[in-house]
């Protein structure tokens, strides 16, 4: 009965939810506009052109069984940091270098290949499914904070933030589970090397397409919230700039970065919104996982605890360097 009130209120509060948002854009039109030619330019200028080839190639990759080869090659180090099977390398691989959604995509592919189990999709998600290097240490050091001597400390903060929440995370599932979580085996057949044909490439095209069109919907909507945010609640401190973040990082970072606030505080703030990922982030992850139940409430979790760590570990940085004003 409880159960069933609850389900209800989700319902009503969703549904009132989504006429408050339509109300607000038809009042406002010239702000939804904003925000979404916003979403549209940093999607078809940033997104588009940098995610779409590693959407289609990693799908060529996983179809033709290519991952092999490289988890076999990676092992020996990703192998002994992490505690993952050889074939768990690849994923870590391609969301470390391109970033949100690739490792999560890369990794429900993987599941649903029955190339490793769903427990072990779940531990390489919620680590590897971060923001791109390029995206921490050029957009955001550079083009935004305009602190260029900052970029490898923050990248490294940023990531190591997201290990380290990732693991401690799994070390308290492995506990409650008595050490058996990662027991489950995959499938143990042998599969046949693929040729190379144009079906499996259109396949993989079509996918990139249907991927980064999901990716690019998110973006709009949510840069949609954030300007309604942004222009219509009062006030232009750093709890709206926040609260901006939290929504869409790209718009929070940018308007964090204009507030007249000291440079370690602006440090601090963005370190731990793009570890958190903000909104958007959440929902293009959950967009390309598809039917293999890897599990959103534990990368919700992940991604709060690497926040958390990411918010000290960057208050330890500008605090022992104050060559940053």
């Amino acid at each position: 009965q409880l159960m069933n009130k609850i389900k209800i209120f989700k319902s009503k509060a969703t549904i009132l939810l989504i006429l408050i948002v339509f109300i607000t854009m038809l009042i406002f039109p010239q702000v939804t506009y904003k925000g979404a030619r916003s979403g549209l330019l940093l999607w078809f200028m940033n997104i588009l052109p940098t995610l779409l080839p590693f959407v289609i190639i990693s799908n060529l990759m996983i179809q033709l069984n290519i991952t092999k080869q490289i988890s076999r090659f990676l092992y020996p180090v990703f192998g002994r940091l992490f505690r993952i099977k050889p074939q768990a390398c690849y994923p870590l691989l391609i969301g470390f270098i391109s970033g949100i959604p690739m490792g999560a995509k890369a990794s429900s592919d993987m599941v649903a290949q029955e190339e490793i189990s769903l427990e072990e999709g779940n531990f390489l998600f919620t680590m590897c499914n971060n923001y791109s290097p390029v995206f921490i240490m050029s957009y955001i050091a550079i083009n935004q904070l305009k602190l260029p001597q900052i970029r490898y400390p923050l990248f490294i903060i940023i990531f190591v933030s997201s290990i380290v929440s990732a693991m401690l995370y799994r070390s308290f599932q492995e506990k409650r589970s008595k050490g058996i979580i990662y027991a489950q085996s995959i499938s143990s057949s042998v599969k046949e090397p693929v040729s190379f044909n144009f079906t499996i490439l259109d396949n993989a095209i079509m996918n990139g397409f249907e991927i980064i069109t999901k990716v690019g919907g998110y973006i709009i909507l949510f840069s949609i919230l954030a300007q309604l945010l942004n222009e219509i609640a009062p006030g232009n401190g750093i709890f709206k700039t926040f609260l901006m973040g939290l929504l869409e990082i790209t718009t929070g970072i940018s308007q964090i970065c204009k507030l007249t606030i000291n440079n370690k505080i602006k440090i601090v703030l963005v370190a731990l919104l793009t570890s958190f990922g903000g909104l958007s982030g959440i929902a293009q992850t959950k967009s390309v996982l598809g039917d293999t139940r890897l599990s959103m409430k534990s990368y919700i979790i992940v991604k709060l605890l690497a926040g958390i760590i990411s918010f000290f570990l960057a208050f330890i940085y500008v605090s022992i360097f104050p060559i940053i004003r």
